[in-house]
């Protein structure tokens, strides 16, 4: 079985997409993007034989069997349903939804349809994230009692001004847009512990400022001063896991603080030992004991594709029918936790997770 693929939307992101697939060897079908300029280009580009300007259009058409959906948040949850209700297995781009509610209905499409649900989690597949994984598995850290998961940025908001400042489109600022990365490696790695309590607060400071936003390039540019910027550029939080572990979570757009070794650090802390190493870093450092001696390990890394490797993890699941490498279930606990930061930062105070 060669699996058809169709992708919903054209702009960054899911031209990061066709990029992997070309590099995997994997057949997009058809892809569909309301601007038609931009559709015709693209897919003249990438050769894909069927272009259409309507999502719907592609999510019936009978030459895809699979979907991936690379649209702005607000999209995620309503054009998964409607692929997964046409009987279309569904790779939908981190975050998986704006709301824990929005995860539940896809869910419970994925149930009632029987669709393989991945979500784009896709740091998981990165050299540094194998690697640490292959040895958090080989039970190297002992007890886990506690977890770090950083993604600063100096000056990086995305798009000021844009969709993703909008907080009616986006779910929120970094938290929910770099932040989700850091959130799903660390729990993917600690074997996704169940959350209890969650007390975070959330600041904006740079973006709403517009046009005295410093800055030297930007994702998703060029800055448009005439937009909105209606969500945080930082957030921070303690989340408390099951079994007494705790987490330490900071993500940023922008912050006055310079580049450094911090900057992306995820780390896992156990009692036999630990792991730290940079979101998409080349190192991975083990620091543990042996003949009565601190040690620091630094194996070597397995090169790495990571959106190549998620979607051939994608196309495996949906020719298999097995578990997907990032299961909706895990998207939701992920964005329970976003939820609850936002909440706990409204509140001014911890907040419980159900």
């Amino acid at each position: 079985m060669t699996v058809r693929l169709g992708l919903i939307g054209v702009g960054a992101i899911g031209q990061v997409h066709l990029g992997a697939a070309r590099g995997a060897g994997v057949k997009i079908a058809a892809v569909a993007d309301l601007n038609e300029d931009q559709a015709g280009r693209i897919a003249k580009e990438f050769d894909i034989p069927r272009v259409h300007f309507d999502p719907q259009a592609l999510i019936d058409s009978d030459e895809v069997d699979a979907v991936i959906v690379a649209v702005p948040n607000l999209h995620h949850a309503p054009l998964a349903i409607a692929a997964m209700q046409a009987g279309k297995d569904v790779l939908v781009e981190k975050p998986m939804a704006l709301t824990v509610a929005e995860c539940d209905r896809m869910l419970d499409a994925a149930r009632r349809h029987d669709r393989v649900l991945q979500v784009g989690f896709v740091e998981r597949g990165s050299a540094v994230a194998e690697t640490a994984r292959a040895f958090i598995e080989s039970e190297r850290l002992g007890r886990l009692y506690h977890i770090k998961a950083n993604y600063y940025r100096r000056r990086g908001i995305p798009g000021l001004g844009g969709w993703f400042t909008t907080k009616a489109m986006s779910g929120g600022g970094p938290l929910i847009d770099i932040g989700v990365h850091v959130i799903d490696l660390v729990m993917h790695l600690a074997g996704f512990p169940k959350v209890k309590r969650v007390s975070g607060q959330v600041y904006a400071n740079f973006g709403p400022r517009m046009k005295n936003y410093v800055f030297e390039n930007m994702w998703a540019g060029p800055p448009r001063l005439d937009g909105v910027c209606d969500v945080e550029d930082a957030a921070h939080a303690l989340v408390r896991l099951e079994g007494g572990v705790t987490m330490e979570l900071n993500a940023a757009w922008a912050g006055n603080f310079p580049a450094g070794s911090v900057q992306n650090l995820l780390g896992l802390f156990g009692d036999k030992g630990g792991i730290t190493f940079q979101l998409a870093g080349d190192e991975v450092r083990i620091a543990t004991e042996e003949q009565g001696h601190n040690v620091d390990l630094i194996p070597a890394l397995r090169p790495a594709e990571k959106f190549q490797q998620q979607l051939k993890r994608f196309v495996h699941s949906v020719e298999t029918r097995e578990k997907p490498f990032a299961t909706g279930e895990e998207g939701r606990a992920v964005q329970s936790i976003i939820e609850a930061v936002y909440r706990s930062s409204e509140a001014g105070r911890e907040v419980e997770v159900e």
